[in-house]
């Protein structure tokens, strides 16, 4: 093997090594985005399902107020229903 061959050969590899690190480095940039984004996500969701379950919470709190007696002479009383004594 020549000189020349030999330096063409180790610039070859040389060059291969360094796309080989940059695609490498991309791609793990765009898993740790990815992880960051998805993370974001999740406590989005949470925030979501914890306003959700207190919305739940203070309707089933009203429907309980409504299924009662009381609740039903205030609604009696808001749409006009009378009661004579």
């Amino acid at each position: 093997m020549t000189e020349e061959k030999r330096n063409r050969l180790i610039a070859a590899i040389t060059v291969n090594v360094i796309l080989l690190i940059v695609v490498l480095a991309a791609v793990c940039i765009y898993q740790l985005v990815t992880i960051v984004t998805l993370k974001s996500f999740a406590k989005d969701l949470q925030q979501q399902i914890q306003y959700y379950d207190t919305e739940k919470e203070k309707l089933d709190h009203t429907l309980d107020y409504y299924k009662s007696e009381e609740g039903l002479f205030d609604l009696a009383y808001k749409y006009g229903f009378v009661f004579g004594k």
